[in-house]
């Protein structure tokens, strides 16, 4: 913990805990971790308005991530995770393997499944019935 003499006490109390957060490697209490950030800044860790103000901002800050039990960890530190479903269709009676897909790869599915259906819909009738 020698880095934490070198954080610069004028940062944000959040930029303080994240730096903390990351010399650290691991998890730390709330109460602890400004704690921490009091002692850095020179200030009294005895005041709610800031615990308060600084829990909210670090609630926001997407570079943080709720332990559990009031512990604060980094998301750098989780590993990203693949969800993976089995869905059993009741017509059909078999399992297929489902990916979750974020909305731009359902955009580009629904253009692809479009395109299709359309190229697919014209005979070879409806177009000689259009050529007169």
């Amino acid at each position: 913990m020698g880095e934490l003499k070198d954080i610069n006490p004028k940062q944000s109390e959040v930029e303080i805990a994240y730096q903390i957060l990351k010399a650290n490697g691991q998890g730390i209490n709330f109460r602890e971790l400004m704690h921490q950030v009091c002692s850095i800044k020179g200030i009294s860790p005895d005041n709610p308005q800031l615990m308060a103000s600084v829990h909210t901002q670090i609630n926001m800050d997407n570079r943080f991530s709720f332990l559990g039990q009031g512990n604060w960890g980094l998301k750098e530190w989780a590993q990203s995770k693949v969800v993976r479903r089995n869905l059993t269709f009741a017509t059909a009676g078999r399992t297929i393997p489902y990916r979750h897909r974020s909305l731009q790869d359902e955009i580009d599915c629904d253009e692809v499944e479009l395109k299709d259906n359309y190229d697919n819909s014209s005979n070879d009738e409806d177009d000689d019935q259009w050529e007169e």
